[in-house]
């Protein structure tokens, strides 16, 4: 689902909650409104009836009787005038009740007895002489129709007569629908309006994420230029940034793995062709000196080619083990002592005085068991190949927090090119002992110590050694070791 759909959802559900909650309110003040109106009629008519029906059933002082019929019953009930009340509107007539206390029908509709029987509580007592009773009414079910009627209790002396007026409810319910429809039509029209204002202000505000999509989308594989950020609004500025910043990062490392390919390239490119060239003397040499001189040179070529295919497999490796999962428990005590028992012939062929110290406690850490000998390995092999013979190598396991330390009495590494020297493919000139021959070197060992411990979130530090050489220091956080430590240093301070 789009953001802008995502959006008019939220948006939605309170417009349309919104609507009901309107036509909710507009249906029940109009139904209050019509049923005040029709209450009115019906006590108005109550009041009529109630007070014809007063003076029929009443004495009728001063009349004298003819025929032999009272006066009372002169009087005919409900009158013509009363009747053209009752028939106004033929097409929903009021009907009408009055019975006794007995429930007896005195006059009107007999059919309507039991709205006074089911109302029999309800109804108020109104004293005879009163000429204006009001009722609120209620709502029923009479022959199948739903009517509204009011009804009152009168009192004279001890005579009481009930009653009731009615009226069919389907003209107010038919005004009742036409109110609600008439206010329902300009209220769904506002609210579509309100929904495609809405949706075009949503595409509207997302257009410039639009403009930032079409500008990846046309970009090529290797078009990692910096996103405008003016097409960004202010909410997205800090993401635009932060993708750029990603870019610019990516640009870097894309560059540097360029500049690393095309130096590989160049570092295979030539023991490969002194090997073919010391292929085709072999072959083309009757001079078996020449030969052998030829074979040796080979030998060495070959090594060397071998040894700069294993660094690059070795780097290529130590760079993607920050993505990788492959880690094991490593105690850095037995591995440095592996990797020096294994070093210790080339230290001996070079007449050096090779030392190894081990740290009192086990220094345990998650890691690549391979890449960590390898690590050392290479710092080990990097301080033989600087150190004069006769001099000294130090690699050393401390504790406090976990460090691997090697020294060398080399002839050490300026300040300024600390950093320059773990690049890929970086070589330092240095010269043997006797200053004739430049030491060789592929420049892939130190790099090789970087990454693998950017690996394992550890640092690499130089310095100058105790013999005045370079001594390198691969310190390593959140070990086994240091989290012991920090317990038992809590717990002393408990005690």
């Amino acid at each position: 689902m789009s953001l802008a759909a995502r959006l008019l959802e939220w948006l939605l559900a309170p417009l349309l909650f919104l609507w009901l909650l309107s036509l909710g309110v507009t249906f029940l003040s109009a139904r209050e409104t019509v049923d005040a109106a029709l209450d009115d009629r019906l006590n108005a008519t109550l009041a009529v009836l109630a007070d014809e029906w007063r003076v029929v059933r009443a004495p009728v002082n001063g009349l004298v009787e003819t025929s032999g019929n009272s006066a009372a019953a002169a009087i005919s009930f409900p009158s013509a005038a009363m009747l053209r009340v009752l028939s106004v509107g033929t097409e929903f007539p009021i009907r009408f009740v009055i019975a006794d206390e007995s429930n007896r029908l005195l006059a009107g509709d007999e059919d309507m007895l039991p709205l006074l029987r089911q109302t029999e509580r309800d109804i108020s007592a109104v004293h005879w002489s009163s000429t204006a009773p009001t009722s609120t009414g209620v709502n029923t079910v009479l022959d199948e129709e739903f009517v509204r009627f009011v009804r009152v209790r009168l009192i004279a002396g001890d005579e009481i007569q009930s009653v009731a007026v009615a009226q069919s409810r389907a003209k107010q319910a038919a005004l009742l629908r036409s109110v609600l429809l008439h206010e329902a039509i300009p209220q769904t029209v506002v609210l579509l309006i309100a929904v495609y204002l809405a949706w075009y202000g949503l595409n509207y505000v997302v257009r410039p994420m639009r403009l930032l999509r079409a500008h990846l989308d046309s970009r090529s594989v290797d078009d990692l230029r910096p996103l405008p950020e003016q097409l960004a609004p202010a909410e997205l500025e800090p993401l635009v940034q932060s993708i750029n910043g990603l870019m610019s990062r990516l640009q870097g490392a894309m560059h540097a793995q360029k500049r690393f390919i095309a130096n590989a390239a160049h570092q295979l490119r030539t023991p490969l062709a002194a090997v073919r060239a010391q292929s085709e003397l072999m072959h083309s040499s009757n001079d078996a000196r020449r030969r052998e001189l030829a074979l040796t040179q080979l030998l060495e070529t070959s090594s060397r080619a071998s040894r700069l295919a294993n660094q690059l497999l070795s780097l290529a490796r130590a760079e993607s083990a920050a993505t990788t999962s492959h880690t094991e428990q490593v105690e850095l005590n037995a591995l440095c002592e592996s990797v020096a028992h294994d070093v210790l012939p080339q230290a001996l062929d070079r007449d050096i005085d090779f030392e190894f110290v081990r740290a009192e406690s086990e220094q345990t850490l998650m890691g690549d068991a391979t890449l960590l000998g390898e690590m050392v390995r290479n710092l080990l092999d990097n301080a033989f190949k600087y150190t004069p013979r006769g001099k000294s190598v130090s690699l050393a396991v401390l504790p406090d927090p976990t460090r691997v330390v090697v020294e060398d009495a080399g002839v050490g590494i300026d300040a300024a090119d600390y950093e320059r020297v773990f690049a890929p493919f970086t070589r330092l000139t240095r010269f043997d002992e006797d200053g004739a021959h430049a030491i060789a070197g592929t420049g892939l060992g130190l790099a090789i110590v970087r990454e693998v411990a950017m690996a394992h979130q550890a640092s690499v530090e130089i310095d100058r050694s105790r013999w005045g050489g370079a001594r390198f220091v691969v310190r390593f956080y959140g070990t086994d070791a240091q989290r012991n430590s920090a317990v038992t240093r809590g717990a002393a301070d408990l005690i």
